[in-house]
């Protein structure tokens, strides 16, 4: 009887490892942890290429395109970041979530 309840969770941990594994691949993170140090890291002057198109504000970002951040402040307990795109224009309060899911930083 117990080797059965064993047998019945072992699905229930292979999902629970795998879905710590494909959440935390964010910025090449192999944990949890990392991936939330990186997400400090992220400082004003880096440069950032999407991985996806990304529509901010009325600008269309490419895949592949690359723009900086300019500023980053804490809004209602959430972080925001301010980037410059390639024309000069700046999209402001844009949420760190978004530039997780659409953009990587370049290797300084």
């Amino acid at each position: 009887m117990r080797v059965l309840l064993l047998l019945a969770a072992v699905p229930a941990l292979l999902a629970t490892e795998t879905a710590v594994h494909v959440g935390s691949s964010l910025f090449g993170a192999s944990t949890v942890a990392e991936a939330q140090a990186s997400a400090q890291e992220l400082r004003v002057g880096d440069t950032l290429q999407a991985v996806r198109d990304v529509a901010l504000d009325e600008a269309i970002v490419a895949e592949g395109s690359k723009v900086n951040v300019s500023g980053k402040r804490s809004l209602n307990g959430n972080v925001v970041v301010d980037v410059a795109l390639a024309d000069g224009h700046v999209v402001k309060g844009l949420p760190l979530a978004e530039i997780h899911k659409n953009f990587r930083r370049v290797d300084r």
